[in-house]
């Protein structure tokens, strides 16, 4: 048996069933009772009350983006399944739900708005999700709408915001085949139309897509200096590359770069790799903001490490995943200024075959008052390599979680290398190789003696984990 409805929703649902929407009271409800009756009215659909809720907004900031979440499911970062959805309304619904709001937003920038009207942020994040239970008071200082505004004064331009006092906040994710992204367009080009009178923010922007056409339209339309996250996962030709890089140094409060997926199959010859490490070195140089780089299958920086990393600030992470390098890239990862203060380092899946282990050491080194992250999965490091990296590795305190899998390493000295990693207290993660001696045979022998090999291995193993007693999860 189902719960009779209260009596305040009885009351909310008659509002909008017996009175048109010009009609109703809005500067007499109570703060609280507005909001549910907004609800109640985006959940139902009703498209009028909401076009005139929106110009009777009586807060700063309409955190729409979590009320989407929360009555139709919906998410602006990931592919969504219209068949799993909370069936209040259809798709096409929805839409026309979207509008209307957009509508009564349009008001508002008109200056046609009701007096009680104090709309200035549209909120497109899935945050906030209180303030529809709690009303303002759900906000933390650091997080108001007026904290955000202030920032944005602060930050980007003072006087052009002080012209346009209308501000919309969204994370955009430029995605093909991604069917929600269909809202995100619609706002986008609802705002784009308006450009004159608001600003399109966003803190965080991914682009997924080859379609060069759209995300220069999304690149247009935002206000490039407040993005501080933003992840490049494409298959560019070098003309999208080229194209994009100029975009780079108006994002000026950049914190977070990735860049995924150039792979070496698009490269030509390396006089073009040259010139592509020079471009985006010199951008990813004016961004003084920036700490965290993330690249990943990216070509062209073979040979030219040094142009990327010389004029960036102490960074916190650096992932440089399957980039093919070469020696004297190692070297510059080690003296550059850059990496003096790294917590995280990836180098997965980059091969160091015949490299000295001397760089990597003198980087261990400076860092081991600061790394918390090290990933050397699948880097071909070998005995005399791991030998000479352990005692850098050993002083490394901070350390947290530790791997280096998949690489060629006998059990003499992977007990070295536990027994070394055993004394960091802080470690609760260690990820290591099956070492040589279990893969005796492995490529020509059944998957059933494999699995009695590290059997056996493993028994050996264990027992020396009960001797050395390591405070980590191996």
């Amino acid at each position: 048996m189902e719960a009779p409805p209260s009596l305040q929703k009885l009351v909310l649902q008659s509002l909008l069933t017996n009175l048109p929407a010009h009609s109703l009271p809005l500067e007499d409800l109570p703060h609280l009772l507005f909001l549910e009756l907004f609800k109640e009215a985006f959940v139902g659909g009703h498209k009028e009350t909401l076009r005139a809720m929106v110009q009777g907004w009586p807060f700063t900031c309409l955190p729409l983006g979590s009320l989407m979440r929360q009555f139709w499911n919906f998410s602006f970062h990931h592919k969504i399944d219209y068949h799993k959805m909370v069936p209040h309304l259809r798709k096409k619904e929805q839409m026309e739900v979207l509008r209307a709001l957009l509508d009564g937003m349009s008001m508002v920038l008109a200056q046609k708005a009701r007096p009680r009207c104090k709309l200035r942020v549209l909120d497109l994040r899935e945050v906030h999700a209180d303030f529809w239970s709690s009303g303002p008071r759900a906000w933390p200082g650091a997080h108001s709408p007026e904290a955000v505004w202030e920032e944005l004064r602060a930050r980007h331009a003072p006087r052009s915001l002080s012209k346009k006092p209308f501000t919309v906040i969204m994370d955009i994710v430029t995605e093909v085949f991604i069917e929600g992204n269909i809202f995100d367009d619609c706002i986008l080009k609802w705002a784009k139309e308006r450009k004159a009178l608001l600003h399109v923010c966003s803190k965080k922007m991914k682009i997924k897509s080859y379609k060069y056409s759209e995300i220069q339209e999304v690149l247009r339309c935002v206000r490039l200096q407040c993005i501080q996250e933003l992840e490049v996962d494409a298959f560019w030709c070098r003309w999208f590359m080229r194209n994009f890089a100029h975009y780079l140094p108006r994002m000026k409060n950049l914190h977070i770069f990735c860049l995924y997926q150039l792979s070496p199959e698009t490269q030509t010859s390396p006089i073009q790799n040259r010139w592509y490490s020079f471009l985006y070195a010199v951008h990813l140089g004016e961004m003084r903001s920036l700490r965290e780089v993330h690249i990943d299958g990216v070509f062209f920086l073979y040979g030219r490490l040094h142009m990327i990393l010389r004029n960036l600030t102490p960074l916190k992470s650096l992932c440089l995943r399957s980039s093919p390098l070469r020696k004297s890239d190692m070297q510059h990862l080690a003296q550059a200024p850059s990496t003096r203060r790294l917590k995280h380092l990836d180098l997965r899946n980059i091969s160091m075959t015949g490299f000295s282990p001397e760089p990597l050491k003198v980087l261990l080194e400076r860092v081991t008052g600061t790394l918390e992250t090290l990933m050397v999965e699948n880097c071909e490091l070998t005995d005399a390599q791991f030998q000479a990296l352990m005692p850098a590795l050993s002083r490394c305190s901070q350390l947290r979680t530790f791997s280096c899998c998949r690489n060629p390493i006998s059990m003499d000295v992977l007990k070295e290398l536990l027994g070394h990693t055993a004394r960091l207290s802080r470690l609760s993660q260690g990820l290591y190789p099956v070492p040589l001696q279990s893969q005796d045979g492995a490529e020509t022998s059944p998957l059933a003696h494999l699995h009695r090999r590290i059997g056996s291995v493993g028994v050996e193993l264990i027992e020396f984990l009960k001797d050395i007693k390591p405070s980590h999860d191996v």
